[in-house]
């Protein structure tokens, strides 16, 4: 009672101050300075076991909503974009401060503490902040510093970034000219904390194991890309190159040998091509390898979420991460809409593991996913969606998970509009999980996690979806 009697005073005195806000700064920061944006869901959910399920994915990814995203939880992302300099013309200098909050609930809860009381499990905290300056020095030129949502590539229907998915802190520049293209160049940061073991025991990432201590290591993302377009409309090619370093690791003491955790470095290649035919319609087509370091593609990670096991020299030598992706719309004369695409990865760790280091995950991995969402525009005010998947997985030494999602979403669109992106989105949703053995056996998916081995799985509820 008290932890929780804190809090609210905490949030009491918070609201107090906002309250004193706007007369404070109402002559410094008027209506045009201010643009606000955001992207948010929240709803209810059942299964008839009565666990509480919500946001436990019946995917066999495990980490992301990659095969469909119809039962997740409820999330909460507010934005405030203040321009402190606003030009008149497109060349003009314009200078904007964006900040943006990410807000969920670790136990896959109902959000709202009001509902439940557990505020321990609420998570608040900064995912953007940022300063973005345009035309500074040249016309095109844009730089920016902070933390930044830095990702273009988005299948929204699975919830998942691909291609240059690089969430990070740093700086950057891009520089377009019409006839030339598009440059863009960053420096990135990540940390993360790397498990230390003896020689004989190999050195571990994160998701693997319990080390003898932990360290933070921070890793540098040098990344480049090229867009050039071509055609009538927005279709165009674009190359993404990325290098990391990780640095040796600076603490050692008798629990951790010269030998662990030694530097190691990562490479990234990938070419994308966007295919514009008019309306809603396009075709997304990428693929991307990362080395070392940097194979980050387990299930759609990023190439910075390493995966596998170290080589016996602690060395992330020999392994790689392959990604390809096939994104795309169809627009039927404004009846139906049609979203669907196809993914692949194939993740290796390193070619050389300690056979002790074995046991403890596995060092390679692959995954294959269709999913279509078409979408029936009934009237301007109801749209019926419905939405298929085909998802399988495999871990090295195991026999391979598949798993087929079934979904009827009737959707209220209050504002009116045909189009897959219109929002927002007040839905009903029913989905049917059908897995095969091996899925079962190995607990494929959160929502098998959650609920325990079945072949049939159910979930029914009710969501709201908008951004703006």
């Amino acid at each position: 009672m008290r932890k929780r009697a804190t809090k609210l005073c905490i949030a009491a005195g918070v609201g107090a101050l906002l309250s004193f806000a706007p007369k404070l700064a109402s002559a410094d920061i008027t209506s045009d300075k201010v643009e606000f944006f955001g992207y948010g869901r929240m709803g209810i959910g059942w299964t008839k076991s009565g666990q509480q399920i919500a946001g436990s994915y019946m995917n066999l990814n495990p980490r992301r909503a990659l095969g469909g995203r119809l039962e997740e939880g409820d999330y909460l992302e507010p934005g405030i974009r203040f321009h402190l300099k606003k030009g008149e013309q497109d060349t003009d200098i314009k200078v904007d401060l964006v900040t943006s909050l990410e807000m969920y609930s670790t136990k896959a809860g109902i959000l709202s503490s009001l509902s439940n009381f557990d505020t321990d499990s609420l998570k608040i905290f900064p995912e953007q902040a940022y300063i973005q300056a345009k035309n500074v020095f040249t016309p095109g030129l844009e730089i920016w510093l902070g933390s930044r949502l830095y990702r273009k590539n988005d299948i929204h229907i699975a919830d998942y970034f691909y291609f240059n998915n690089l969430v990070g802190q740093g700086l950057g520049a891009i520089y377009t000219k019409p006839g030339f293209g598009e440059i863009d160049v960053a420096i990135l940061t990540q940390t993360s904390g790397d498990k230390f073991f003896r020689t004989d025991m190999g050195s571990l990432p994160p998701q693997f194991g319990t080390g003898n201590s932990v360290v933070t290591r921070q890793r540098t993302m040098f990344v480049a890309q090229y867009k050039y377009s071509f055609g009538p409309k927005t279709s165009f090619v674009q190359a993404l190159g990325e290098f990391h370093v990780v640095p040796r690791s600076g603490k050692q003491d008798v629990e951790t040998p010269k030998a662990t955790n030694p530097p190691d470095w990562g490479a990234v290649g990938g070419l994308k091509l966007h295919l514009d035919f008019g309306g809603d319609s396009f075709n997304d087509t990428s693929i991307r390898y990362g080395a070392r370091v940097a194979n980050g593609a387990e299930s759609g990670g990023s190439t910075y979420n390493t995966f596998g096991l170290t080589d016996t020299d602690g060395t992330y030598k020999g392994a790689y991460g392959v990604e390809f992706v096939d994104h795309f719309v169809v627009d039927v004369e404004k009846v139906v809409g049609i979203n669907g695409y196809f993914t692949a990865h194939y993740s290796q760790g390193s070619s050389d593991v300690a056979p002790s280091a074995e046991p403890r995950g596995p060092n390679a991995r692959s995954d294959y996913v269709f999913g279509v969402r078409p979408v029936v525009y009934v009237t301007d005010n109801f749209h019926m969606v419905t939405e298929a998947t085909f998802q399988t997985r495999k871990d090295d030494g195991l026999k391979q998970g598949m798993a087929v999602k079934l979904s009827v979403v009737p959707t209220i669109v209050p504002t009116g509009g045909r189009s897959v992106w219109t929002r927002p989105h007040i839905r009903g949703i029913y989905t049917l999980g059908i897995y095969n053995q091996a899925a079962q056996d190995q607990l494929m998916s959160p929502f098998l996690k959650t609920v325990g081995p079945t072949k049939l799985a159910h979930f029914l509820g009710a969501r709201a979806e908008w951004w703006f």
